[in-house]
C-alpha cells in the first residue's frame, strides 16, 4: 500500500478542516444567547482548526491529480461527521450522548439523510445550540461541502472539476462557466436565494397569525433541512405538528430543492424554455404531479381524513418527501393503506433529479437505464442496426450510459449485501426484527430519505438497532450521499497502488 497518495491530499484537507472550524460559530451564537454550555461547540472548532492549521504547514500544496479527489472527498466527509458528533457527545443529553448515536445522527445531518436515533425530539429536553446544530448539518451537506469549498477558496479552484464530479449528484457537474470555482459560486447563491425565500414566507406566516408555533428559530430549523432535502425538524411530530399553510409552502420548495440547480439557474435567465427542454425535468415533474394526485385519490378512496383538503394535502406532502428524499412527515403515514404505501415505497427508488439536493439513485438514471434497455431489445431483432441513445435531444456518451447502469447494480448489490449484515447482526443482538424493518431501514438510509415503515416508521427512530448495524447504516448513508463509486473505489485494494 503506499503512502503517496494519502500524503498528496492532506495539505489541502488541511486547508477545508481549518474553514470547516468557522461552522461552529453558529451554534456557538445561539449557545450564549440561551445561555447554555459552550464547550460542546468550542471543541470540535479547537480540534478542527488546530488539526488543518497543522496538516495544511506539515504537507505542502502539491499538484492533485484527478484519483485523488476520491480520497478527499471521503475523507472530508468522514472527517467532518466525526467532528459534527463531537457536540452531540459532549452535550452528554438523552440518546445523542452515546457516541455511536452522535456519528449516525452526525451522519445522517451531512448526508441529507434525515433517519435519527433521537428517542426524544423536544427544544425541552435538548437545548436551542444543539438542535440548530443539528439543523445545520443539513444544510452544510445538501449543496456539498466541498463546492462551498471550491466557492470560496482559490486553493481549491483548480481542481474543483473533480471534487464536484465526485461530490455532486450525477455522472458530471453541468458547467455554468467556464471556471469550475465560479459555476460553485452561482450554485450556492441559488441555494442560499431559496433558503432566504423559505425563511421570509415561513415567518410570514408566523407574524401574520396563520401559524403562531413558526416562530423564527422554528422556521430558520425547517429552512436548513427543507432546502437540502434533509427533513430533520426539532419537532416531535415532524412538520405535522404545524398548521396546513405552512405544509402547503413547503410542498413545492420540496419540489424545487430536487431540480438540478444548474438548470434552475439557467432557467432564471433563458426562460422556462429551458425546463421543457430537459427531459429529466418533465419526467420527474411529471412523477411529482401524477404520483401526487395518484397517492392523494387512494387516500379519498379509503377515506383516510375527513376533508378532500387533508387527503390532498397528506398526499401531495407524503409524495414530495418520499419523491425528492426530504423524509419530514405531515401525518403518521405508517397508518395507512396497503396500497398507498405501495406507491411510497416505489417512490423510494426513484428520487429526484441529478445535480440537485435529493439523494437516491435519481431519475436521471432510470431513464437511461429503460432507454438502455430498451435498445438492446431493438438490437436483438435488428442486430446491425446503431441507435444512440439521447436525452434532451442530446446524444449520450457510452461512458455516461455504462456509469449510469454501474450505478444501479452497485446500488442493488450492496443493498443485498446489508440485508443479508444486518439480518445476521440483529440474530447474533437477539433482536426481534420483522423483513419490513430491515428491508426499508436499508432502503431509507441508502438512499438518503431517513424514515421507514414498521419499527422505523415516521414517528419512530432508528436507536433500538445494535451498534454495528448503526456503524453499517452511516455506510450506507455516506454510500448513497457520494453515489456509491466514490466510496467503493476508495475501498479498493488497487486505488492504492501506484
Amino acid at each position: 500500500m503506499s503512502l503517496r497518495r494519502p500524503t498528496h491530499v492532506l495539505g489541502l484537507f488541511g486547508t477545508i478542516l481549518k474553514w470547516f472550524s468557522l461552522v461552529f460559530l453558529v451554534p456557538l451564537a445561539f449557545a450564549l444567547g440561551h445561555g447554555t454550555p459552550l464547550m460542546p461547540f468550542i471543541v470540535p472548532m479547537i480540534l478542527a482548526l488546530v488539526a488543518g492549521v497543522a496538516l495544511e504547514r506539515t504537507f505542502p500544496e502539491t499538484d492533485l491529480e484527478m484519483a485523488d479527489g476520491f480520497l478527499l472527498v471521503v475523507m472530508t466527509w468522514l472527517s467532518v461527521s466525526a467532528l459534527g458528533a463531537l457536540p452531540f457527545v459532549l452535550s452528554g443529553i438523552g440518546t445523542l450522548a452515546n457516541p455511536v448515536n452522535a456519528f449516525f445522527e452526525s451522519v445522517s445531518g451531512f448526508t441529507c439523510t434525515g433517519s435519527t436515533v433521537m428517542g426524544v425530539i423536544s427544544l425541552e429536553k435538548y437545548p436551542h445550540s444543539v438542535m440548530i446544530w443539528r439543523q445545520l448539518t443539513q444544510w452544510l451537506g445538501g449543496m456539498g461541502i466541498l463546492v462551498l469549498a471550491v466557492a470560496i477558496l482559490p486553493r481549491l479552484a483548480v481542481g474543483g472539476t473533480q471534487f464536484l464530479d465526485f461530490e455532486m449528484s450525477g455522472p458530471q457537474v453541468d458547467r455554468l462557466t467556464p471556471h469550475m470555482a465560479a459555476t460553485a459560486r452561482r450554485l450556492w447563491v441559488l441555494y442560499v436565494g431559496l433558503s432566504i425565500a423559505l425563511f421570509l414566507i415561513l415567518i410570514g406566516l408566523h407574524y401574520t397569525g396563520v401559524d403562531p408555533l413558526m416562530d423564527p428559530f422554528q422556521a430558520l430549523a425547517h429552512v436548513l433541512t427543507t432546502i437540502p432535502s434533509g427533513g430533520f425538524s426539532p419537532m416531535g411530530d415532524s412538520v405535522g405538528a404545524f398548521s396546513a399553510p405552512v405544509q402547503w409552502v413547503i410542498i413545492p420548495f420540496m419540489w424545487v430543492a430536487a431540480v438540478n440547480f444548474a438548470l434552475l439557474w439557467r432557467s432564471l435567465f433563458a426562460g422556462p424554455r429551458v425546463l421543457w427542454e430537459d427531459t429529466e425535468w418533465k419526467v420527474y415533474t411529471g412523477l411529482f404531479l401524477g404520483v401526487g394526485v395518484a397517492l392523494s385519490m387512494v387516500l379519498i378512496a379509503h377515506g383516510q381524513y375527513p376533508t378532500p383538503e387533508e387527503n390532498l394535502r397528506h398526499g401531495f406532502f407524503q409524495m414530495a418527501t418520499f419523491l425528492t428524499t426530504t423524509g419530514y412527515a405531515s401525518t403518521d403515514f405508517a397508518l395507512w393503506s396497503g396500497d398507498a404505501l405501495a406507491l411510497l415505497v416505489l417512490l423510494m427508488f426513484i428520487a429526484g433529479s441529478v445535480g440537485s439536493t435529493s439523494g437516491g439513485l435519481k431519475v436521471m438514471r432510470w431513464i437511461v437505464v429503460v432507454k438502455a434497455v430498451g435498445r438492446e431489445v431493438i438490437q436483438q431483432v435488428h442486430p446491425s442496426s446503431i441507435r444512440p441513445l439521447r436525452m434532451s435531444g442530446r446524444p449520450l456518451k457510452e461512458h455516461v450510459i455504462r456509469g449510469a447502469i454501474l450505478v444501479v447494480l452497485a446500488y442493488f448489490v450492496l443493498f443485498g449485501i446489508s440485508l443479508v449484515v444486518i439480518s445476521f447482526d440483529a440474530r447474533v443482538a437477539g433482536l426481534d426484527v420483522t423483513a419490513v424493518d430491515v428491508v426499508t431501514a436499508i432502503t431509507a438510509t441508502l438512499g438518503n430519505i431517513g424514515p421507514g415503515f414498521g419499527a422505523v416508521g415516521p414517528m419512530e427512530n432508528f436507536e433500538f438497532f445494535p451498534p454495528l448495524t448503526k456503524l453499517w447504516m452511516c455506510l450506507l448513508m455516506i454510500a448513497g450521499r457520494l453515489e456509491i463509486m466514490t466510496l467503493l473505489v476508495v475501498a479498493m485494494p488497487m486505488y492504492w497502488r501506484e
